[in-house]
């Protein structure tokens, strides 16, 4: 070889080492401003009209008329404000404990919660960390379910105490991230009979490699692959391997799962590997809506095949 051509190949290694570097430093600044509490996600404007909303305010009795108390989560940072929804009709030993999205609301929940109650089952729409009301994390960023699953533990341990045996864990976006460190931490799992899920956050993999591709970065899969490591540096906390998929896809109980193709945060594709995992046991609302829209998408379609999915594990 030579010598000519072995410079030539020196200087595209190098080259190709400066772009990953450096894309990746960007795109893991945008991630930063992403996971930020109080960055890019924050500030999102509040409305009181339609409850099945993302940027709905108010408390269970305005947005349905249900009865509920306010509770209190007790937390390892302090106590976390909840929502307890009785279910229509005599006390079960059936709760949904929903988890909300990054930078979300416990009234993120409601759509679930319209179904659930009318069919006995009562609810636990808590506040994790970093949430409005409720205790700061140190590192001042949301954690993709790394550190708050113990927050969804301590509301399990709540429901539990106040006599849930059977519990349907229902979360959205980053939610499901929650819920499925739970599944992959805590001894609590065993208690859990089914999952709620609209477009989970389940693989960090696939989201940034999506953020990376809608930047518009050559080679997205090796960009993001080097924003991943850079992150942790950059935010305290390292969720690069937060891919709970798997344990998920192993739940023994029956799994419901909404997810848009037009997702332009979680991509489809999560939804879609979990469903080949499971060979089909998972009903399955896959719509063409953007990310959490599904119910705005179809909303008759997804009421009618939730309150299905719940009335199974509803019958005595």
């Amino acid at each position: 070889m030579s010598r000519l051509l072995k410079w030539a190949l020196v200087a595209v290694v190098v080259v190709a080492a400066g772009y990953f570097v450096v894309a990746g430093w960007i795109l893991s600044g945008v991630l930063k401003h992403v996971v930020t509490v109080g960055g890019m996600l924050s500030g999102i404007e509040t409305q009181t009209a339609d409850p099945y909303a993302l940027n709905y305010d108010g408390d269970p009795g305005k947005a349905f008329g249900f009865a509920f108390e306010d509770a209190q989560v007790q937390s390892e940072l302090g106590p976390l404000p909840a929502w307890i929804v009785p279910g229509a009709g005599a006390p079960t030993d059936l709760w949904m404990v929903y988890a909300h999205g990054i930078a979300g609301r416990r009234e993120s929940g409601y759509k679930a919660l319209s179904v659930a109650q009318p069919l006995g089952i009562t609810s636990l729409l808590f506040s994790y960390r970093n949430d409005e009301g409720a205790p700061a994390a140190p590192q001042g960023v949301y954690g993709f379910g790394v550190t708050e699953w113990r927050d969804l533990e301590a509301a399990v341990n709540l429901a539990s105490q106040r006599g849930a045996r059977r519990v349907v864990l229902a979360g959205d976006s980053m939610g499901g991230a929650i819920i499925g460190e739970f599944l992959v931490r805590s001894p609590q799992r065993s208690s859990v009979v089914a999952l709620v899920l609209d477009s989970p956050a389940l693989d960090i993999r696939a989201i940034t490699r999506g953020f990376a591709a809608r930047i518009g970065f050559p080679l997205p899969a090796a960009v993001a692959w080097v924003a991943r490591r850079i992150l942790p540096w950059r935010v305290g906390i390292d969720f690069s391997g937060a891919v709970t998929l798997p344990a998920v896809a192993a739940v023994p109980g029956p799994v419901f799962d909404a997810h848009g193709t037009a997702d332009s945060v979680v991509p489809i594709s999560v939804s879609d590997e979990l469903d080949a995992r499971r060979g089909g046991r998972m009903t399955y609302l896959r719509t063409n809506a953007d990310h959490v829209q599904s119910w705005q998408a179809e909303p008759e379609r997804y009421r009618a095949e939730l309150t299905a999915f719940l009335q199974a594990l509803a019958r005595p």
